[in-house]
């Protein structure tokens, strides 16, 4: 089935009358059921995996507060420099850390009206 993107940016069925919007085909029709934005209820947004994700990005940015392995030793702070070797503890160090925060503990943060 054919559906097209309507003036509230929710999936319509597509009008076999118009030929000015370009049909959009989709698998999943389960989001033609969508209530409209004006019908949608007021949730707050949870913003935890956001936050928590911005926050450990800065802190665990290679040779921003600290490098593992360092250029000249096992660990080096505040050195502003990088290699590929720190890139990658790095990044296994925020993924792990990233999972127990949002996976085990299960950080929320609740903004909205």
């Amino acid at each position: 089935m054919a559906f097209w993107v309507g003036d509230d940016f929710d999936l319509q069925p597509f009008p076999p009358h118009t030929t000015s919007t370009i049909p959009l085909l989709f698998a999943d029709i389960s989001s033609r059921y969508r209530p409209l934005r004006s019908q949608r209820s007021d949730t707050m947004t949870d913003w935890g995996p956001v936050f928590v994700a911005v926050v450990l990005f800065v802190l665990f940015t290679p040779g921003l507060l600290f490098q593992l392995p360092g250029r000249s030793r096992l660990i080096e702070f505040g050195n502003f420099q990088t290699s590929g070797a720190s890139i990658l503890v790095h990044s296994i160090l925020y993924f792990a850390v990233i999972c127990i925060l949002l996976l085990g503990i299960q950080v929320h943060m609740y903004i909205g009206s």
